[in-house]
């Protein structure tokens, strides 16, 4: 990456060195030197000077940094039209993949990873985590392939991996062998999906035990429901909080929060805050599979749609990132890894218009501090990573009411930029997969 300078780059401030800044949006001068930012001025204290280096000027448009994709499946992404979920059901997902995981060879695995990567690229992403269906007969080829997929696309996207099963799995020998199969690749952490249940507190303590013993974080699938009983999310930061498990967790959905007493999910989101749990929630996917209802034979419309506390979460001080989930598999037959989607989606559904600076962060900054790269990604700031996305808007109003719009990656590798939009056109990917590898 040559460098340059960037003048009049329009960044959302709580991404930039001059988070107090009175205004949402500040325009600023960047210097770019060896593939990171090496120093951020605002425009208006700029000394007019000529520059060595050259230099674009991009008159004002607003600017991101490279986006961070937090909670991902990529084991199962295109898989719907082998195995659709015609009545959109979350059991019903569950079911329909673990029928097709027969058809999830090592090659199968790495077309469909490939596929999602260069999607993810095209879009702007540089780093992920992806969750990785892991049990004790099932799960050793899909987390070679991640492996590999890790180590191909190290240059262009960092890549963490996850274990997901139930905490049941996790007892007696079985989480040693479910350890084994996650942590023997670096950048693993281990997860699991509790449910409510009298055992739950028992599973916990030997969850975060295995956790201790192997110094690893956790991220977990939490309370992904519309059920008000269930608190497997209060019970996590409890169980945090008594072990004083010192490693980052991550709980992901936390969907039921939205439907507790307000008094209630007050109290759970104080917990998690003294726990120092991040969270992350996923718009699109809970708001595709949340709140079906079917009477008689006929789908009736959504009365709630699945959205975890975010304007609450934020105002707490907690980590909050939004994420893609599921790409077109059984949990959510839309989406194509792009977290510009994600971000104007999560801004609409969950009326963060007042907050929209942090808003941008849950897409780039909180996430990076999620996946431990805060000092890399994430942000516009001096040391940090100089791939970035400019868009033609000059406004937030102009950047949610034209999603569409151009956007242009700047200090990606040349196959990246512009996006290989036409890579995406396809609805079936295995008919472009199998020229990919």
């Amino acid at each position: 990456m040559a460098d340059h300078l960037y003048r009049s780059a329009r960044l959302p401030r709580l991404l930039t060195p001059f988070p107090d800044s009175g205004d949402l949006l500040v325009d600023c001068d960047l210097t770019v030197q060896d593939g990171r930012i090496a120093e951020v001025q605002l425009s208006s204290a700029r000394v007019a000077a000529i520059s060595t280096l050259p230099t674009t000027d991009l008159d004002g448009r607003l600017v991101l940094p490279g986006f961070v994709d937090a909670h991902v499946h990529l084991d199962k992404a295109f898989t719907w039209d082998r195995a659709p979920n015609p009545r959109g059901e979350f059991w019903d997902a569950i079911e329909v993949l673990s029928q097709d995981k027969e058809n999830w060879t090592e090659e199968d695995l790495y077309r469909r990873g490939t596929f999602a990567l260069q999607c993810a690229a095209a879009h702007g992403t540089v780093a992920m985590r992806t969750h990785v269906d892991t049990g004790l007969d099932f799960g050793s080829t899909s987390h070679a392939v991640m492996d590999q997929l890790r180590r191909d696309w190290r240059d262009k996207i960092t890549l963490q991996t996850v274990s997901l099963c139930s905490l049941e799995q996790y007892g007696a020998n079985g989480g040693e062998r479910i350890a084994e199969q996650t942590l023997r690749y670096p950048d693993a952490l281990l997860g699991g999906m509790p449910q409510m249940g009298p055992d739950l507190d028992r599973q916990l303590d030997r969850f975060f035990a295995i956790a201790q013993e192997h110094q690893v974080g956790v991220d977990l699938h939490v309370d992904e429901n519309g059920d008000p009983d269930a608190e497997c999310l209060r019970r996590i930061a409890q169980t945090v909080l008594r072990r004083q498990f010192k490693f980052p967790v991550t709980c992901g959905h936390v969907c039921s929060l939205a439907v507790q007493a307000p008094e209630r999910a007050a109290s759970t989101i104080d917990l998690v805050q003294a726990a120092g749990i991040r969270i992350i929630s996923l718009p699109l996917c809970n708001l595709y599979l949340q709140g079906r209802r079917n009477e008689k034979g006929k789908r009736l419309t959504p009365q709630w749609r699945g959205l975890t506390l975010l304007n609450e979460w934020v105002e707490a001080g907690v980590v909050t990132a939004c994420a893609s989930d599921n790409v077109r598999d059984a949990f959510y037959a839309w989406g194509d890894f792009d977290p510009f989607e994600v971000f104007t989606q999560a801004v609409r559904i969950g009326h963060l218009d007042s907050i929209l600076d942090h808003a941008c962060a849950m897409v780039t900054q909180a996430p990076a501090r999620i996946l431990g790269l805060e000092s890399k990604l994430g942000q516009v700031a001096p040391g940090c990573d100089a791939r970035l996305i400019a868009f033609e808007a000059r406004s937030f109003n102009e950047l949610l009411s034209r999603p569409s719009q151009e956007r242009r990656l700047l200090n990606y590798s040349a196959e990246d930029s512009p996006p290989p939009y036409p890579l995406l056109a396809s609805s079936r990917p295995e008919a472009t997969l199998s020229e990919l590898v």
